[in-house]
């Protein structure tokens, strides 16, 4: 199959030669003239090789080379900076962004096309970079937001369970995580008494962040499903702002799994709208209670302006207290305007027996009637072939 070559530089009569050299080596050739450009036709054409210069307007080549690995899409191309900048620190630069050579113009053809010849063998005998791009021809997996107006409603206990019996009554696999840094509590509700694997992802550069890495920080819980933990610590809480990481880790985990569940807590994080593309259903958790529902509100349309579309929000309702001292269903609906999936009934002891046992409700009461609801949710939430 004949290799196709991405040639990105602003000059306009360098692509033409470069470009011409490159077709009398039977080489598939696309020209890119600035660094948006490139980035766009990497992602549609996924080429075997990208030739870039670093000396362009609006973007250089280092920045270009930084958002192509932070891209899943991308993040396996290999590339070459062909540039006339030759001194080591530039050099360095290069590497650093993430190239996987450096050239300096100009050079004879026959050693620029010994490079890339190089760099083509290597890519291609290396494993990682062959596992990377069998990963993302994967489809990608039903990806679940939870998230509420305030704390105290369980949305990680819904994560949890609801992720366990998506397992139980698909037998496809589950991921579970919560993009909680320094507010963790599934890792603690679970026993876990050290939750690090979020935050060893975290704590690298964005654009180095490979499927595998995510692969190993992966805990295999007894339900079945996999975890990806937060830190509980308070300090890990300013990981919040890293949004290109929370990006790239959703996007590997949602091809790691058929379905992903993400707990987001109880606020309106920063990384919600780079990931909104992602998310197939977003749940709000909510209570019966008029001021509840306006935060909700609220809520939502600070969610819609960040490119969560409204088909996707979906409701459900916890009850915590008697019935006598807050709203009715029907009146919860009318306000809300959209039906609620499922309402959870006090079940305070089940709940406390569970946390103390490090054990999902699910699993603990496989026949109560919040397993139950558990199980309605999961039927109305997952895919339906799914579930075949």
């Amino acid at each position: 199959m004949t290799e196709k070559i991405l040639l990105v530089d602003d000059d306009l009569d360098t692509l033409k030669l470069v470009g011409l050299m490159l077709q009398r080596q039977g080489y598939q050739i696309l020209a890119a003239n600035s660094g948006l450009q490139a980035l766009s036709m990497a992602e549609k054409e996924s080429p075997n090789l990208i030739l870039l210069d670093v000396m362009m307007p609006e973007m250089d080549g280092y920045e270009v080379t930084r958002r192509l690995r932070a891209n899943p899409q991308t993040t396996h191309i290999p590339i070459i900076m062909f540039t006339a900048k030759g001194q080591v620190e530039e050099k360095i630069m290069g590497f650093e962004s993430g190239a996987d050579d450096y050239l300096t113009k100009p050079t004879q053809p026959k050693e620029l096309f010994a490079h890339m010849k190089a760099v083509l063998t290597r890519t291609k005998k290396t494993p990682h970079a062959i596992e990377t791009r069998i990963k993302y021809e994967k489809e990608r997996g039903l990806v679940i937001g939870i998230v509420a107006a305030k704390g105290g409603l369980g949305v990680s206990t819904i994560a949890i369970n609801l992720g366990i019996a998506i397992r139980q009554l698909s037998e496809k696999s589950v991921i579970v995580t919560d993009f909680r840094p320094g507010q963790g509590t599934i890792g603690l509700d679970l026993g876990y008494t050290r939750s690090e694997s979020l935050n060893h992802l975290l704590q690298k550069n964005a654009t180095e962040i490979s499927p595998i890495d995510v692969e190993r920080e992966l805990i295999n819980h007894q339900s079945g499903i996999r975890l990806l933990l937060s830190s509980h610590r308070p300090l890990d809480g300013k990981c919040i702002n890293l949004t290109d990481h929370f990006k790239v880790i959703t996007e590997h985990l949602s091809r790691s799994a058929q379905t992903l569940v993400i707990d987001m807590g109880n606020c309106l994080a920063p990384y919600i709208e780079h990931i909104a593309n992602l998310i197939d259903h977003l749940i709000i958790v909510i209570e019966p209670s008029p001021n509840n529902l306006i935060h909700s509100k609220v809520l939502v349309e600070n969610l819609i302006s960040s490119g969560i579309g409204e088909g996707r929000i979906k409701y459900v309702m916890v009850n915590k207290a008697r019935s006598g001292i807050q709203l009715t269903l029907s009146q919860v609906q009318d306000q809300l305007g959209q039906p609620v999936l499922v309402v959870f009934t006090p079940a305070p002891e089940l709940a406390y027996q569970s946390s103390i046992s490090g054990n999902p409700i699910v699993l603990l009461q496989p026949d109560s009637i919040t397993t139950q609801q558990f199980t309605q949710l999961a039927e109305k939430l997952a895919r339906p072939m799914d579930l075949l």
